[in-house]
């Protein structure tokens, strides 16, 4: 039983014993309970179960692949993988239709794209860049998230932003295997394509705010800003070569993303609001706490109380509003968003008595901090 429904429950009971409930109605809720608590464990045992299926089919193909690969040239070892993941997506297919097989097959389609995709990405030892060979391959690398998308967008919410992430991937393998193009120049074009489909994607989620002509477009796009972490950072390490600076364009990324969750959460109309938008601003907070710490002691190549200031002091803001509107993931992340950049500068402060001072003091402040909100609760 979950600490939520054991909440649940001892309210019911609470309730029970102030008579604010008949013995009947109480135990009515607490068979419902009981029974959403059993079969969100049902659910999440799927899950487990189907991720640990999908490791073991990659398991079994890798020692099939192992087994049969030395026995193949460099073409049917590029064939081999290919028909390997297209039987996987063909599963994962077959599986869809069924509710309780779901799990297991989004992720049997998804391991089959990352399967096609490497054979597509081997195929360079079997034929060159832009030969006959590799000129199909780059098309045929092309089409296959066009065709699969196709069919998701009709049938699925969760695909098709899967299918939007990969298909940003098949598109630099087409770009390499077919055109001239230089790496840099694929990079700007995949920045190109993805900020269009942002844009073809606000366009769509504000002429629908209810979310019933295109119920998979508020995940495609969750998905697209995500991808935009990559693509950003390869951007500007790589193509703009901006070394510790490009730590800032992806902060710039980060406060976007946390600025449109924000929104979601509190602004947005009710057909786009989700209840995993709480959890999105939690993951959000952890990968500040990496970037501020870079940032604070890398780019702007500043003290450790610089690291304090801009992840502590978001740690800070993060708990305040988690606390306002009681949102526990968050609560974690701000601990730690607080605690990791003033344990840095405490290793960096080492020997220092007044660092072990401030430190006692920082404590001191929390625990009183905590009582004290203990007794306004109770009050």
């Amino acid at each position: 039983m979950s600490r939520d429904a054991d909440r649940v429950l001892a309210a019911i009971e609470r309730w029970r014993q102030l008579e604010l409930l008949d013995s009947h109605t109480a135990e009515r809720l607490r068979s419902d309970v009981v029974g959403q608590e059993s079969a969100t464990t049902k659910r999440l045992s799927q899950y487990v179960l189907a991720f640990t299926g999908a490791v073991v089919l990659v398991i079994a193909g890798g020692v099939f692949v192992d087994w049969a690969w030395p026995l193949l040239e460099a073409p049917g070892r590029t064939v081999l993988l290919a028909l390997t993941g297209v039987g996987v997506i063909i599963g994962g297919v077959s599986l869809e239709s069924q509710h309780r097989w779901r799990p297991a097959a989004y992720l049997m389609q998804t391991a089959g794209l990352g399967l096609i995709l490497a054979a597509f990405v081997y195929s360079e030892e079997a034929w060159p860049d832009q030969s006959i060979g590799g000129t199909i391959v780059g098309f045929l690398a092309l089409a296959t998230p066009i065709v699969l998308a196709f069919r998701a967008v009709r049938r699925d919410v969760f695909m098709p932003a899967v299918h939007l992430a990969m298909a940003l991937a098949f598109l630099a393998v087409f770009l390499d295997r077919s055109t001239p193009l230089s790496g840099d120049a694929i990079v700007w074009t995949l920045d190109a394509v993805l900020l269009a489909s942002i844009l073809v994607l606000v366009a769509l989620l504000k002429n629908d705010t209810h979310g019933e002509r295109h119920p998979w477009t508020l995940n495609a796009f969750v998905m697209a800003m995500c991808v935009g972490f990559v693509l950003v950072t390869i951007t500007a390490v790589d193509t703009l070569s901006l070394s510790d600076d490009s730590l800032l364009a992806i902060d710039a990324w980060l406060a976007l993303c946390v600025a449109l969750t924000l929104w979601g959460v509190h602004r947005a109309p009710e057909g786009l609001r989700r209840g995993w938008f709480a959890g999105l601003i939690a993951y959000e907070a952890f990968a500040w706490i990496p970037l501020g710490m870079g940032t604070a002691l890398e780019t702007f190549n500043g003290p450790p109380e610089l690291a304090v200031i801009l992840v502590g002091g978001v740690g800070v803001a993060a708990f305040v509003y988690a606390e306002r509107f009681r949102l526990r993931g968050l609560m974690a992340a701000a601990a730690l968003c607080f605690i990791v950049p003033v344990w840095w500068w405490a290793v960096d402060r080492a020997g220092a008595i007044g660092g072990v001072g401030a430190l006692v003091l920082t404590a001191a402040f929390l625990f009183w901090a905590s009582g004290r909100r203990g007794k306004l609760e109770e009050g």
